[in-house]
């Protein structure tokens, strides 16, 4: 008999041990072999917050060695697209002292022509509202230029330079790229919030802002206009006596102005109404049960008016409907819901004027702002007080279906104006938790969340100006942000 070897077998008519394919018998099983392949990992976003300085160089050295293109999680990326990206997800921010309870209900940068003792100069001005009823006219200047004629702007009003104070990155301290400058006395002493500050017209190349509408919220439910002519200085705020049925008491929560600059659109607690901005004449063109929180005119549809409603409603309305002869519809509040027999009445809201029904759709509560994209004027942005930020493509808006949804939003009942910038790649919201978030539009993911505001960041503008970065591969975009703190510059 012969002896039994590990592995091998005797084969008795060759007389010849030979090796056992396969496991050894009582042996374990090689985990090589038997162990199985890992499922691959699902494709995850790169986290743009935290790609330091070497990450960033990799992809310049990627870009001048493969062009444009770059592999960012073995996915193709444009390089233009991912450095903006890291710039927007690791932003500067200043915050500027004396600047406190200005600008925290609106504000809006403007480039305005100034006749000056030099000749006619063209000057940044900052045009700031705040929930007090005062509004504010800011210099802006680039960090070492002087924003203005210091003893010609002193005899005028006299006031102080806010001096910024670097809080983010809280390891660097660098200078401030924007001066700003502010009036000892503001232009304006309202009895309500500023609601709305929104340029008439649009400038061309050879002209720049010359007036602007204000209003205010609104003493006892009487909402004001005002027109704040920036031409020359001083400046002066005119108020606009309102005629016709849009005269009666009213709560003005927002306003938009038409491309031409002759007439604006004003949302109110009755409904949306149109004002001669000349005469002062206006009309309703939307009578609604529901508060109009934000409207804007359609971009290409200059006759069309979109107006967000309290109750979360949107809807598109012709404003060439005779006034005295309105439409009348019942829709049904939310199509979607589910009610008894005895609640189905409360499901459906009473609207006057020129709409379509089935083009009415939803967000799931009141609508706090809302803005359409210039390179594409059917996607419309908007936002609710739940602190819903959604995309919406108005070729499909029959079902209510967003194309893009931001998450991470906080709010629960603050009216919070979101930013988009002017190359529509991002978008910035400060919100109830004090933080203020950045996200691609087109992909949804949130690039960022900071908090260097102790109140909440509500109103966001853009600089009226951009300039570009040192390498000429990206625009440099900043921004403002007003709070009750203070207000602060972002890039």
């Amino acid at each position: 008999m012969r002896p039994e070897l590990p592995g091998f077998y005797f084969d008795e008519e060759k007389k010849k041990y030979f090796a056992i394919k396969g496991p050894i018998p009582g042996s374990k099983p090689s985990s090589s072999k038997t162990k199985q392949k890992p499922e691959p990992k699902p494709f995850k976003e790169p986290n743009y917050q935290k790609r330091n300085k070497l990450k960033a160089l990799k992809l310049l050295c990627s870009r001048e060695l493969c062009g444009n293109v770059v592999f960012i999680n073995k996915k193709k990326s444009n390089f233009k697209d991912e450095i903006e990206k890291t710039h927007a997800s690791n932003p500067m921010v200043w915050r500027y002292d004396s600047t406190e309870n200005i600008g925290d209900a609106a504000l809006k940068e403007f480039q305005v022509d100034l006749q000056t003792s030099e000749g006619l100069t063209t000057k940044n001005i900052l045009v700031a509202g705040s929930s007090g009823g005062c509004l504010s006219i800011l210099r802006v200047s680039k960090a070492g230029q002087v924003p203005f004629d210091e003893s010609e702007t002193q005899a005028l009003y006299g006031g102080t330079e806010c001096d910024p104070v670097s809080v983010l990155p809280r390891k660097e301290k660098r200078e401030a790229p924007r001066r700003i400058w502010r009036p000892e006395h503001s232009h304006l002493h309202a009895l309500s919030s500023i609601s709305s500050i929104q340029l008439i017209g649009r400038p061309d190349n050879s002209h720049h802002v010359k007036r602007a509408l204000i209003t205010t919220l609104g003493s006892a439910g009487q909402g004001s206009i005002f027109i704040l002519n920036l031409a020359e200085e001083p400046y002066i705020v005119s108020p606009r006596s309102l005629q016709g049925n849009a005269s009666s008491e009213c709560t003005i929560w927002t306003a938009d102005c038409s491309v031409s600059g002759s007439r604006a659109a004003i949302g109110t607690n009755l409904g949306a109404a149109l004002v001669d901005l000349e005469t002062g004449a206006g009309s309703y063109f939307l009578r609604s049960q529901s508060d109009v929180l934000a409207l804007q005119f359609h971009q290409s549809k200059r006759n069309i008016v979109q107006c967000g409603l309290r109750n979360g409603a949107i809807v598109s309305v012709d404003v060439r409907e005779r006034p005295g002869r309105l439409t009348r519809h019942q829709i049904r509040s939310q199509p979607s819901s589910r009610t008894s027999q005895a609640t189905r009445k409360k499901e459906w809201f009473k609207l006057s004027g020129n709409i379509n029904p089935s083009h009415v759709f939803y967000m799931p509560s009141s609508i706090t702002c809302m803005k359409t994209l210039k390179t594409y004027d059917q996607y419309l942005m908007a936002s609710s007080m739940d602190g819903t930020i959604k995309l919406y493509d108005q070729r499909m808006v029959k079902g209510g279906v967003a194309v893009q949804t931001y998450e991470g939003h906080v709010n629960s009942h603050t009216r919070i104006e979101f930013g988009i910038d002017p190359s529509e790649t991002f978008l910035m919201s400060g919100g109830e938790d004090c933080y203020t978030r950045i996200w691609s539009i087109k992909s949804g993911q949130l690039l960022c969340e900071n908090k260097f505001s102790n109140c909440v960041p509500s109103v966001v503008c853009w600089s009226a100006v951009e300039g570009q970065s040192e390498s000429n591969d990206s625009i440099v975009h900043r921004a403002w942000l007003g709070s009750r703190e203070a207000m602060f510059n972002m890039f």
